[in-house]
């Protein structure tokens, strides 16, 4: 039985190695991109890439040919010499896999599928670089050196288990921006807390660092010149290196490690959680609270194990606004107790989001802010209606706005182009606004339309009117938000039933109003 100690085994993985190959022999078989990546990747290890074996033996075989059976005789021929080897594209017959790798100087991450999807793999390598903080190769060059002067003060093998415990403390107090700025100064003086099982904060070291240079400065000029001054200097050293550690100590113990906080603004997509995208999940996965409005459904908000916190649902412009402050408060209240923190976003955060509104409020306070984007329903909601936003001799440019501007106005809009494809969002309720306008800027009244409410979920509905009888869709199918409306002559371009040139009523039109 599994319990919290003896956790249950999860079979199907591979060991997961850093396989030391230098001066190692690797013969190689084969030919093309394969063979040369693999050549590539060896040539990093420091390995001997060789094609006639030579006579102290192969440690090591890759294979990168198209034909079989003579894979599975390398295969055989190695299992029988006991040499581990790698037959490409044929995970059976693979001791080891090789790994999508992200190198940077000391830094490799290494992600494996077990032989089932390379290509996903190099995905979700590429989604994990791109969220390693900014310096993790400067901290771990700096963190090698000073584990290098650690063994140097106590080389003892008896002693491996506090140095590793000592350096693991200061890993985890430390940040990496802290680490980054490590010297040889602060290095020696982190030394110095080592025999006392003791980890100074950063900043404390600072302040120590600026009050003792000023102390010294001031004694040496008091000092009389020759051999005084050196003496004196060696007894203020001393003296300097005791009074450091003492206030140090007594900094520390009244001080938690400080833990900084992170804002990170994701773009939902539309709705469906699986249009969500790797970067953004991974960033759910390990947020310490999450920021959202009423429109995320709970299927998406499901990513997330941690804290959430909804925005209270309050209708008009005003009102919204409050909404607005109120997430913005909680956001900067978890920043300055070192959250994590995920405002989530439906759709796309710079797209009629208000994302570049939240990014220079958190700048204004001093908080960088880190922008994941997302599928906007501007560009998701005419593919689920079938509609492509633009189509070789129909439309050539795309509009994308919103009935819904500063202060609830209707944003100034463009005069009709009939190569042009128009996308609304937040349009529904101005429906009839937005006809008359629309009708007044020359375009046709014919002109097709479509609705799509609640795109991307499992309660969409795909709705066909016309510019003239925008406000009777919305009437007779009770649309609702959120809804984008797409107008143009690519609405249609694509369907069985052409809608273009009728003007039937809408109440007379039912029969080509389509809903899912």
């Amino acid at each position: 039985m599994a319990t919290e100690e003896y956790p249950e085994i999860r079979t199907g993985g591979s060991l997961i190695l850093a396989w030391r190959s230098k001066e190692k022999n690797v013969l190689i078989v084969g030919g093309g991109n394969v063979a040369a990546g693999r050549i590539v990747s060896v040539l990093e290890a420091d390995a001997k890439v060789i094609v006639v074996c030579p006579e102290n033996g192969i440690d090591m075989v890759l294979t990168a040919i198209d034909d079989p059976i003579e894979s599975r005789k390398i295969y055989e021929l190695c299992q029988a010499k006991k040499i581990p080897v790698n037959i490409a594209d044929v995970p059976p017959l693979c001791d080891f896999y090789f790994m999508s790798q992200h190198r940077d100087g000391p830094l490799q991450v290494a992600v494996s599928t077990n032989g089932q999807c390379p290509k996903l793999a190099n995905i979700i390598r590429r989604q994990i670089a791109d969220t390693l903080p900014k310096g993790t190769k400067d901290a771990i060059t700096k963190m090698g050196e000073l584990r290098q002067k650690l063994r140097k003060i106590d080389p003892e093998h008896s002693s491996s288990s506090k140095r590793m415990d000592w350096i693991s403390k200061i890993c985890e107090q430390w940040t990496l921006d802290e680490l980054n700025e490590m010297n040889e100064r602060t290095m020696d003086t982190l030394l110095s807390f080592y025999e006392l099982d003791q980890v100074p904060q950063y900043n404390s070291l600072l302040n120590i660092f600026e009050k003792n240079v000023k102390e010294q400065n001031d004694q040496i000029s008091n000092e009389t010149a020759g051999d005084n001054i050196e003496n004196n200097k060696k007894q203020h050293e001393k003296r300097e290196s005791m009074e450091s550690i003492e206030i140090i100590q007594q900094a520390d113990n009244k001080r938690e490690p400080k833990k900084k906080g992170r804002i990170i603004l994701v773009g939902a997509g539309p709705g469906d959680p699986l249009l969500l995208t790797l970067k953004a999940s991974l960033v759910l996965a390990k947020a310490d609270l999450v920021l959202s409005d009423r429109l995320i459904p709970p299927a998406m908000l499901s990513c997330a194990s941690c804290e959430i916190r909804l925005a209270a649902s309050k209708a008009g412009a005003e009102k919204a606004q409050d909404s607005q402050e109120q997430l913005l408060a909680w956001g900067l209240e978890a920043l300055k107790e070192g959250k994590v923190v995920v405002r989530l976003k439906i759709g796309d955060p710079f797209i009629f989001g208000r994302g570049g509104e939240e990014v220079a409020f958190f700048k204004k306070n001093g908080w960088d802010v880190e922008v994941i984007p997302g599928i906007s329903s501007a560009f998701s909601a005419p593919l689920s209606a079938n509609v492509p936003l633009t189509q070789r001799g129909v439309a050539d440019q795309i509009l994308i706005t919103t009935g819904q501007g500063t202060k609830g106005r209707m944003p100034e809009l463009p005069n009709y182009h009939h190569t042009r494809t128009a996308v609304f969002l937040m349009a529904v309720g101005k429906a009839n606004e937005l006809s008359k306008i629309l009708l007044e800027k020359g375009y046709p009244t014919d002109l097709p339309a479509v609705f799509v409410e609640n795109g991307s979920r499992s309660n969409e509905r795909i709705i066909y009117a016309t510019v003239a009888t925008l406000g009777k869709a919305v009437e007779i199918n009770k649309i609702i938000s959120p809804s984008t409306l797409i107008i143009g002559r690519t609405v249609d371009v694509l369907q069985d039933k052409k809608i273009v040139n009728n003007t039937i009523p809408c109440q007379e039109q039912t029969d080509i109003l389509i809903d899912f």
